[in-house]
């Protein structure tokens, strides 16, 4: 091997002796609202000057711009908000010990797809890094609420069709037995889903009702997002108490401290001031995870007393054990929760009409039970001159095979009474409709821009 060959061998391994090359000068970049001069002091274990054994390793391998960058990260280790450390131009290239090096075709390749497609992501969906959607804007003491897409159309998998979105036609019994004279109310939906399947509010939106949905699973809330709905969508939950904090939540959208994922949580007012300072919520779907009683108590009794509530749907179910150190996440059993939502919502003043959602139980003696149970507020529906609800049917339970005193269930699932009949939920529903297109029509002439007041005319 002559002379030159070596050195160029050498040249080109050199980036690999300093552990890291760069292309163009890396520049360090903070968040402006994390530059040095805004930084605290860190005092405790954190200030220590000694350097640690992972950054001694880092000084005997890496660059003095590699340096530069990790030193930064050290520096704001104590942060436990997400930082913006590094920021990198389109033509500026990071390679980690020999990585791949694009060529010139690979860059003009890919300067080509940004022509085309652009460099952002789809509108309204963006990175939280760069802070550039605001229902994800983690870098906010309080992240925004998305607007209701009142200017695009639907997404939904079922197309045009109106129909029930319930897992057990939730939506038209409390349309047709308990909502029949409410029309183009205000919704709240809490742990909503993916705001179509199932859905509880969707078919009360589509006759004209707004409201508020909140989702704290990221991912739902993304399905959320783009089924384009009506009303304002939050990518969060309820606040068990009287204020802002976060929740956290396992894979199944349970409440557990434990879990990785924490999401922002705000209680009704705080929600409601953000809409334009609603005061009255004609129908609450409530869904928590696990931690029901805890917002009904903060909501009825306490903070959001000042709200007013007509009907409330609410699922529970009990909580196991070690889920956190919070109050809201202790041990219980649903019984216990049973008991403690009926005490709020009595004294509360509400009204206990009837349960949604059947089942049949697998116990040797099976039994009927619900999923969803139905509570009205009185006062909502005497300071409206309307009827107040009195009782609402179910749906039938779904067939299951009854062990041993099969002869004792002959004609349970034939003999239910679910209040009306099918063609007769048709009729009541098209009524509805009719009732709410009344109510929503224009009551003043239109005024237009040509008109003149003659009392100005010369």
């Amino acid at each position: 091997m002559d002379r030159a060959m070596l050195l160029g061998l050498l040249s080109l391994c050199t980036p690999l002796v300093q552990g890291i090359g760069f292309k163009q000068e890396l520049k360090l970049e903070l968040r402006p609202d994390l530059q040095p001069e805004y930084q605290p002091e860190r005092t405790g274990p954190q200030a220590a000057s000694a350097p640690s054994l992972d950054a001694a390793h880092k000084a005997r391998t890496m660059s003095a711009q590699a340096l530069q960058y990790f030193r930064g990260i050290d520096n704001l280790g104590g942060h436990t908000r997400p930082l913006l450390l590094m920021t990198l131009r389109s033509n500026e290239v990071v390679s980690i010990g020999g990585d791949f090096m694009p060529s010139e075709e690979f860059d003009s390749s890919g300067e080509e797809r940004r022509q085309t497609q652009g460099e952002a992501l789809p509108w309204g969906i963006g990175s939280p890094r760069a802070g550039d959607s605001a229902p994800v804007f983690q870098y906010s003491g309080m992240p925004t609420l998305d607007f209701p897409k009142s200017a695009i159309e639907y997404s939904l998998e079922a197309g045009g069709n109106l129909q029930s979105f319930s897992s057990a036609r939730q939506d038209v019994k409390l349309i047709t037995q308990v909502l029949e004279n409410v029309t183009n109310g205000f919704f709240l939906d809490t742990n909503g889903g993916d705001g179509e399947r199932p859905s509880n509010t969707l078919l009360l939106e589509l006759t004209g009702w707004r409201g508020l949905i909140t989702e704290p699973m990221i991912y739902t809330y993304a399905d959320l997002w783009g089924k384009m709905r009506k009303a304002w969508i939050f990518l969060g939950c309820m606040s068990p108490h009287e204020n802002a904090t976060k929740i956290g939540f396992d894979i199944d959208g349970n409440i557990d401290e434990r879990s990785g994922h924490r999401i922002h949580a705000y209680p009704i007012n705080s929600f409601l001031a953000e809409m334009g300072g609603l005061t009255t919520v004609d129908f609450w779907n409530l869904k928590t995870g696990h931690y029901e009683a805890e917002v009904l108590n903060e909501t009825l009794i306490k903070s959001g007393s000042n709200i007013e509530f007509g009907v409330i749907l609410v699922s529970f179910d009990g909580r196991a054990a070690g889920l956190g150190d919070s109050p809201w996440v202790q041990f219980r059993s649903k019984d216990d929760t049973e008991t403690l939502i009926w005490t709020i919502f009595a004294t509360a003043g509400f009204s206990y009409i009837g349960g949604l959602d059947a089942y049949m139980t697998e116990d040797a003696t099976p039994r009927l039970v619900y999923n969803d149970h139905v509570f009205v507020n009185p006062a909502y529906f005497t300071a409206r001159n309307i009827p107040v609800p009195g009782a609402v049917k179910a749906a039938p339970p779904p067939r299951m095979a009854v062990p041993g005193n099969a002869r004792s269930w002959q004609g349970f699932w034939d003999t239910w009474d679910e209040g009306l009949t099918p063609d007769q939920e048709v009729d009541a529903f098209v009524e509805y409709i009719s009732k709410a297109k009344a109510a929503a029509a224009a009551t003043e002439i239109v005024p237009y821009a040509h008109r003149v007041d003659p009392s100005h005319a010369p």
